[in-house]
């Protein structure tokens, strides 16, 4: 089903990739991505860029949810562990979870997972906080 009270925490560039946030708290993010023909590589599987740029957004809707009303974030670093291959026409869902949440950089833990319950990735990123103070 398609929240659309918590669909804003997107920026254009994950709405371009078809993800829909399922659930979104301080503690945990869940969103779903179907994986189009247009994500694929060569070997007709979801691309690891793909892979990033997804978990990255969810990563990045995560640190978001968590910092004070003048403050924006930034990837700062991000590690991605392949584990087996996504096939093109899967729906995959990512579930982001903080490993540290500090005054100025959190680390974050995004799992990718296939329709059949397997883990396709694993990917860790930090977020550094950014302040706008003009």
């Amino acid at each position: 089903m398609h929240n659309k009270s918590i669909q804003h925490w997107l920026p254009p560039y994950s709405q371009s990739l078809g993800l829909e946030l399922v659930s979104v708290s301080m503690e945990e993010v869940v969103a779903k991505l179907l994986v189009r023909e247009d994500m694929g590589n060569r070997n007709e599987v979801m691309h690891g860029g793909a892979i990033m740029g997804a978990a990255d957004s969810i990563g990045g809707v995560a640190a978001a949810v968590n910092l004070d009303k003048d403050a924006s974030t930034t990837t700062l670093e991000s590690k991605t562990n392949f584990i087996r291959s996504v096939r093109i026409g899967d729906e995959i869902t990512l579930t982001c979870i903080p490993l540290h949440r500090g005054r100025k950089t959190m680390i974050w833990q995004t799992t990718i997972t296939r329709p059949d319950g397997g883990t396709a990735a694993i990917v860790t990123q930090t977020q550094l906080t950014l302040g706008w103070n003009g």
